[in-house]
């Protein structure tokens, strides 16, 4: 799994949507699909529904969830600690 994966998941949630999501990263839906695709895989479970909805986090989507904003946070804190 890569940051770039855990970005992605994180914007689809806060966006609900992979169109949204792809609107705010500045990146084609086909991108977030793809890295939401592959953060699944690798995981080896669903972490998004998607519908007419839009996208919503799954029961261990909603687990995951916290977990990424966190790694995400750290690697901010590094960032501005350099």
């Amino acid at each position: 799994m890569t940051l770039q994966q855990l970005t992605v998941f994180i914007a689809v949630v806060d966006a609900g949507s992979f169109s949204e999501a792809a609107l705010r990263l500045g990146i084609t839906q086909a991108s977030v699909s793809h890295a939401v695709a592959e953060l699944e895989q690798k995981l080896a479970t669903r972490l998004l529904e998607r519908g007419r909805f839009g996208a919503r986090t799954t029961s261990m989507g909603q687990k995951i969830e916290s977990h990424a904003r966190g790694a995400l946070r750290f690697t901010e804190a590094i960032e501005q600690e350099v």
